[in-house]
């Protein structure tokens, strides 16, 4: 098995995307995509990108209203819903499509394209 891709740090033009409100900024919280992504951490997500297999997103909870989670496309499609994973399997707490089954792609908010810090 590969080891999943590693989101980029943002470019100046990534930058640029973030100010003409092309990008959203969202804040990681916990352990549950280490070593991709650490909590502190902040990304730029793009919620125009059509997903694709592997990519991080940011999607809605199926379960719990309102709360955003960041995981990886790690199965599925747009057809049969998308399988949310952790890149973290280790961590006990972490919830994904394991405990909550495949989700629409109604329910992804956007790609994350690169990391702001």
């Amino acid at each position: 098995m590969s080891a999943p891709p590693i989101v980029p740090v943002a470019s100046t033009a990534e930058l640029a995307r973030w100010l003409l409100r092309r990008r959203t900024r969202f804040a990681v919280a916990g352990p549950s995509m280490e070593p991709t992504l650490r909590a502190g951490q902040v990304v730029l997500v793009d919620g125009r990108a059509e997903p694709q297999l592997g990519d991080v997103v940011v999607a809605m909870h199926p379960r719990r209203s309102g709360l955003k989670i960041i995981k990886r496309l790690g199965g599925g499609s747009a057809t049969e819903g998308w399988q949310l994973a952790s890149d973290n399997g280790a961590e006990p707490n972490s919830e994904d499509s394991r405990t909550f089954g495949p989700v629409g792609t109604n329910a992804i908010v956007g790609r994350v394209t690169s990391v702001v810090r």
